[in-house]
Parts: C-alpha cells; structure tokens; sequence
C-alpha cells in the first residue's frame, strides 16, 4: 500500500508540475510571436523588407509552437464568431502571409501594415474566449 500511495503522489506531483510549463511554453511562444512582429514593423518602416521577412517567418514559427502548446477546438462550420480564437488566428496567419508576400517584393509599407495587423490578432486572440 505504500508503494502504491508513493507512486499516486509521484503521479500527482508530476501533473501539478507540468501544467504550469505547459501554460508557461503557450505564454513565451505567444511573447516571441508578438515581439517578433514588433521587430517586422519596425524593419519594414526602416525599408529593411529582408528583416521584416524574417521577423515574420520567426513570428508565424512561434505561433505555430504556440498552437501545438495549447490547442484550441476548431469548429468544423464555419460559423462567424462561434469560435474567436480559431478566426483570430486564421486571420493572423493570412496576415503574416501577406507580410511576407509583401517583404519578397520589397514593399516596405504594405509589409509593416500585413505585420501591424497579424499582431493585433495574435493579441485579440489571447483575449479571446
């Protein structure tokens, strides 16, 4: 029996521990993504379209990390505003698209705003239920 009760404790002590990792990996990827983006716009008003490029590819990696961290349940309808984190971030993905489809060709303003917007969706996303 107190093998047993040692192990269920061990079990328990496991689980409390990694679900504030869990949360933590979600929360750091979602800040890389973020600053990330900040750095495109940023790039992109200088007429560094190459950085800004770049800086968008980092952000739309860590945002992909950030979805694997914690998953959201897409609705399989497409029902608007049903599910607000699955719009936000499909729109802050086309976005980042568009940045850097807009870097390649070197338009510098066009690629600051396609960042700019795909921030502001990764943050409607978080606050998003």
């Amino acid at each position: 029996m107190n093998a047993r009760n040692t192990l269920i404790g061990l079990m328990a002590t496991t689980l409390v521990l990694a679900f504030p990792m869990v949360g933590s990996a979600e929360e750091q990827h979602g800040q890389e993504a973020t600053q990330h983006l900040d750095q495109a716009v940023e790039s992109a008003k200088q007429g560094d379209t190459a950085a800004a490029g770049k800086h968008t590819e980092e952000a739309k990696q860590h945002a992909i990390q950030q979805n694997k961290a914690k998953p959201y349940r897409k609705s399989p309808k497409k029902i608007s505003g049903e599910n607000p984190k699955q719009e936000h971030d499909e729109q802050a993905f086309g976005a980042m698209g568009k940045a850097e489809g807009h870097a390649a060709k070197g338009h510098a303003q066009e690629t600051g705003e396609a960042a700019g917007q795909a921030k502001q969706h990764l943050q409607d996303k978080e606050q998003s239920k």
